[in-house]
């Protein structure tokens, strides 16, 4: 067989093959994610403050009290086989604190925004970086989380949305397991009160205008956080990409709305930190509860009551009684 007849067997090669053959090459494996022996890239400082308010030193600061207070009670077991996620985890602040303690394959790290997925898979090689839906499910299956960590994350989510994430961390945790989040308490719709007054008065600083527009009647609405209802602003800036203002904006969840709203997700309040303690938000633990046994059906009650007038009467026929 001539060579002419066999090289026209092989077939053509596609141009996205040969761009894929023509790339660059890696000269050596991207390192594991180790922050504590090698500080990571970060994110520009637009995103650190779009996300957080802040950037570098004041944005891992307050980082850095949270997970620290976080470990302060942390889930009880061998922290070297726990499993983490930290939800909504933006460009990673949280996470960064985390990989001080745990290895990078011990942490999740989701998030809305399948840009900040692809920021941590770039800056935290090795993390296990994922994107979640706006509601749940999510990806993960039941039990398998040790502790989950939401900075900043139900401090802005609708009470529709707070509720159901709730139930699915019960959903995706195993009893013993403890969640640590963070909520606004009235002390945020007070800075609102007197914003709005600052603006009737014509003496309003840019921050003032900033908020001013939040919440229309923030005074009202400060009297109804305090009778312990949830007040949610969805007002503000337009939609910002992933995060609707239908569910992400800006929330106020008294201590005893989430008292109620997460013990019927099997979750029970350990400690409530109040606003300004460690930052300009309330930070709670909860940890999860073992599932109440269920109570025995008719069915059953009737079956051991027939049971238990059958024994009765075999006694009676030996004793005679």
């Amino acid at each position: 067989m001539a060579s002419e007849d066999i090289d026209s067997t092989v077939p053509p090669v596609s141009s996205f093959v040969q761009s894929l053959s023509d790339a660059e090459t890696l000269e050596a494996l991207p390192p594991v994610a180790d922050p504590v022996n090698r500080a990571p890239l970060n994110p520009p400082q637009r995103i650190q403050q779009k996300f957080v308010g802040s950037s570098y030193q004041a944005a891992y600061s307050e980082a850095e009290r949270f997970v620290d207070r976080a470990f302060a009670s942390w889930a009880e077991g061998d922290i070297q086989t726990q499993r983490v996620l930290d939800f909504g985890s933006g460009w990673g602040r949280i996470t960064r604190m985390l990989l001080r303690r745990l290895r990078a394959d011990q942490i999740w790290s989701s998030d809305v925004d399948s840009e900040m997925t692809v920021l941590l898979h770039s800056t935290l090689p090795g993390v296990n970086a994922v994107t979640n839906s706006p509601w749940p499910p999510s990806v993960f299956r039941d039990e398998s989380f040790d502790a989950v960590t939401a900075f900043s994350v139900f401090s802005h989510l609708s009470e529709e949305a707070h509720r159901q994430w709730a139930a699915e961390f019960a959903r995706v945790t195993h009893p013993g397991s403890k969640v640590f989040i963070t909520v606004l308490e009235d002390d945020f719709l007070g800075l609102i009160v007197g914003a709005q007054a600052a603006v009737a008065a014509g003496t309003p600083t840019p921050f003032d205008v900033n908020i001013a527009e939040l919440i229309p009647d923030a005074t009202r609405a400060q009297a109804l956080a305090r009778q312990g209802e949830f007040v949610y602003a969805g007002g503000g800036a337009d939609d910002d990409g992933p995060r609707k203002r239908s569910f992400y904006s800006w929330a106020v969840a008294p201590r005893s709305w989430v008292e109620t709203v997460w013990g019927e997700a099997g979750f029970t309040v350990m400690e409530w930190v109040p606003t300004g303690e460690l930052f300009d938000q309330a930070m709670v633990v909860l940890q999860r509860r073992a599932p109440e046994p269920a109570a025995p059906g008719p069915g059953l009650l009737h079956r051991g009551a027939r049971k238990i007038g059958r024994g009765l009467s075999k006694l009676r026929r030996r004793t005679g009684v």
